[in-house]
């Protein structure tokens, strides 16, 4: 019995290695096939929504159709690559990773701003996959398309009424960022675009110019980099956010103007100018009697 359990034990030892090994294995193959399937996903789906910026701005109803349909798609067949690898976990979030790449050591000002952002992000994503998408207003610009997809009065950054303006860009390009730093390989998503000028000009009811606020165009808040939050955004949507002040009562119409700069491959820069018109609705002016102050909020808060 002694000299069975001698040859048994080691032989079971051996077999129960053999096959965490092979588990292991499997784990690493099914990771690696699951990743290459969600990155051909992704490029199909940039390749079709390129197709569909070709639809005119003056069709909104068709292209938030378009929209919806591909994002219900998408989601689809990302549940089908889920389905297929049912033991492959998710990625780490955002604060998660940043928590292990610096070893818990985030202060709570930083750990504030990646929570707000992962909201964000959160945000986002759940207006894409459950098609509520649509947008007030859509301009398109050098291959580009922006839409305004919501414009709503509220409190402010600093606790004042305002205008608060949330957009999607399609089609704004990305590409990795490499840089060494002693025996560690920093990376960092790079959007090769930037906002300009932001002007907005105010009709009377009669069509008249009343006035005009503009600023530099950067948003309160993008999400340039949603694949550190979510990590199977939709590619190739920038989303952001600009706060304005509410807008004066003379104003019936307002004439949106947005300037871009978009570096190219070769590092030359391509100008892109959206201009689209929007009615004025009650909720978006000041009360009566308040005084317009005409600004265009500009500052950001702290990088994630």
């Amino acid at each position: 019995m002694r000299k069975l359990l001698v040859v048994a034990v080691p032989a079971g030892l051996a077999i129960l290695a053999a096959a965490l090994v092979l588990s292991s294995f499997r784990s690493r193959a099914d990771a690696e096939a699951s990743r290459l399937e969600r990155a051909r996903l992704k490029r199909e789906f940039a390749e079709r929504a390129a197709v569909l910026r070709a639809l005119p701005p003056d069709r909104p109803a068709e292209w938030q159709g378009e929209v919806v349909a591909l994002t219900r798609w998408y989601q689809d067949e990302l549940q089908a690559i889920r389905n297929r690898y049912p033991e492959v976990s998710p990625a780490p979030g955002a604060l998660a990773a940043a928590e292990e790449d610096r070893k818990g050591k985030i202060g709570e000002k930083e750990r504030a701003a990646i929570a707000d952002f992962q909201k964000y992000a959160d945000g986002r994503a759940k207006l894409l996959r459950e098609g509520a998408y649509g947008a007030v207003g859509s301009a398109e610009a050098a291959g580009l398309r922006l839409d305004l997809v919501s414009v709503e009065s509220g409190a402010g950054p600093e606790g004042t009424p305002g205008l608060r303006v949330d957009f999607a860009l399609w089609g704004a390009p990305r590409y990795l960022e490499r840089e060494r730093s002693g025996d560690k390989t920093v990376t960092r998503t790079v959007t090769p675009v930037a906002f300009k000028k932001l002007a907005v000009q105010f009709l009377d009811a009669k069509g008249k110019p009343y006035g005009e606020m503009s600023g530099a165009g950067e948003p309160y808040q993008k999400l340039a980099d949603p694949e550190r939050f979510v990590e199977d955004f939709p590619p190739g949507v920038l989303f952001g956010t600009w706060w304005l002040e509410l807008l004066p009562r003379e104003a019936a119409t307002a004439q949106v103007s947005l300037e871009v700069d978009v570096r190219g491959a070769s590092g030359a820069v391509r100008p892109a100018t959206f201009a689209l018109s929007l009615p004025v609705p009650e909720g978006w002016k000041i009360p009566p009697g308040a005084t317009y102050q005409a600004e265009v909020r500009e500052a950001a808060p702290p990088r994630p």
